[in-house]
């Protein structure tokens, strides 16, 4: 087994000669679908030197991503990761690199070096994470505000007990009025929970009960589950570059028309 193992690893890392020394590329890949790989860069003919260098798109793809290491935590993040392999990011390049090393020490270096690419690229996870935190704090508060006092808001509770298969973001009680599932969509799953819901109130429970799914942006699902979900839901309205009139929507849905003059 241990043969089986060391093959499988080694059996998926390519090099080939380069002008500038040796290509590695390895069997991971981020997020773009593109392998992870580097370079080793000679130092000299005459030296035995070398160092690691990264292709100088690690970072440029990160931001482009939206992930911002001008902030005080992420620059402090990125350099203590930096630190930990030995590495160095060269801002005018936009080169990771290695201080230069005898020859002997790149093939050892060579896996940390990989490992160094992979936990950058944890980045992005996080920028994502932080981005759906936001649009979701951000909405929940204006909602919250926008109905005050004249209605009961409950956070990720079920509607029901004939109604507990999915949980909505919120649920808007409002004296003598259908109650509210409030939906907050970044992707497809939020909104087929939104749609699942609604038709299991509909046909299985038979309880009153309006379902909204507040998309984040238009380009959140689909133009196929967009028509379905308008053609399912009681409101699909959409957040960005239009909140006040996306959360009115949902007031209005809550509370009444009624509701708006308050």
């Amino acid at each position: 087994m241990k043969e089986q193992i060391c093959r499988a690893f080694c059996d998926e890392i390519r090099v080939r000669e380069v002008p500038a020394g040796l290509a590695i590329g390895t069997a991971f890949r981020r997020a773009d679908g593109d392998a992870i790989g580097f370079y080793v860069i000679k130092s000299s003919l005459e030296s035995n030197l070398a160092r690691l260098e990264d292709d100088g798109t690690t970072i440029p793809y990160l931001e482009a991503a939206g992930v911002d290491f001008d902030t005080q935590t992420r620059q402090k993040a990125l350099t203590t990761v930096l630190e930990e392999y030995g590495a160095q990011y060269d801002r005018d390049e936009a080169v990771i690199r290695t201080p230069d090393m005898p020859e002997h020490e790149i093939a050892r270096a060579s896996i940390g070096f990989a490992a160094l690419l992979l936990r950058l690229s944890d980045f992005l996870l996080l920028s994502q994470e932080h981005v759906e935190s936001a649009f979701k704090d951000d909405a929940k508060k204006r909602i919250m505000e926008a109905i005050g006092t004249r209605a009961k808001i409950e956070e990720d509770a079920v509607v029901n007990d004939h109604l507990n298969e999915v949980k909505p973001d919120l649920v808007i009680r409002a004296p003598n009025r259908d109650p509210v599932a409030i939906f907050l969509a970044q992707s497809a799953q939020r909104v087929n929970d939104a749609i699942f819901l609604q038709m299991a109130a509909l046909y299985e429970s038979r309880d009153a009960l309006s379902v909204i799914a507040l998309l984040e942006s238009d380009s959140s699902i689909t133009s196929k589950l967009r028509q379905r979900a308008s053609n399912r839901l009681s409101a699909l309205p959409v957040y960005r570059h239009d909140e006040g009139q996306a959360v009115q929507r949902i007031v209005r849905e809550a509370v009444g028309a009624e509701g708006l003059l308050h």
